[in-house]
Formats: C-alpha cells, structure tokens, sequence
C-alpha cells in the first residue's frame, strides 16, 4: 500500500521507473540545449597553433621514422630518410593547409 509520503513529485511511486514519455522529454530537453562556444583571444590562438605544429611535427616524424625503416632494411643509407622527410613534411603542410580551410568554412578565426 503506497501512503502519501510514498509519491514522487510527479504521482509516481519511487519503486517505479519513469514513463517513456518522461525520458523522451529529458531527452529532448538534453538535445536541444545549445552547444557551448569556442574559446576566442589568445587562448584560441595558442590552441589553433600547437595543433598546426604538431601536424607537421607529427608529419616529419612518420616520414623520418618510416624512411629510416627503410633504409635499415634495405641498407641504402641516407636516401629513404630524406625521402621519408620530403614526403612527410608534404603530408604535414597538406592536412595544417586542410585544417586552416576547415576552420575558415566554419568562422571560426
């Protein structure tokens, strides 16, 4: 027997689980809040250029390391390693230059 104290708010008693239609409205509560800004000044700068430099650290570093790799494998000394390096340091321009293009469709500066 359920006694007044036993009631939530909403006439439910505790024991039971809210209704769909309840969790489909805090659902929908939950969704539609707006999504949070981008930092701006000079904390969005400092983020937006260690990204762009880590991209192409990250890029020379792959290159380097897959033409040492190589080089190790098939003994021909320094030239895969400067391949390596060109094309790496190629891949590191092209995705901060995709980025930089990303980042201006969406406004963000």
């Amino acid at each position: 027997m359920l006694m007044a104290n036993d009631l939530d708010e909403d006439g439910a008693g505790r024991d039971t689980p809210p209704s769909l239609e309840d969790f489909s409205q805090r659902l929908g509560a939950m969704r539609g809040e707006p999504e949070k800004e981008k930092p701006s000044g000079a904390g969005a700068g400092l983020g937006q250029a260690l990204r762009l430099s880590s991209e192409l650290l990250a890029g020379l570093l792959v290159g380097g390391a897959l033409g040492y790799g190589l080089d190790r494998l098939l003994e021909t000394s320094p030239w895969f390693l400067l391949a390596g390096i060109g094309v790496g340091f190629a891949a590191g321009v092209r995705n901060t230059a995709r980025m930089l293009n990303k980042d201006n469709e969406t406004g963000t500066e």
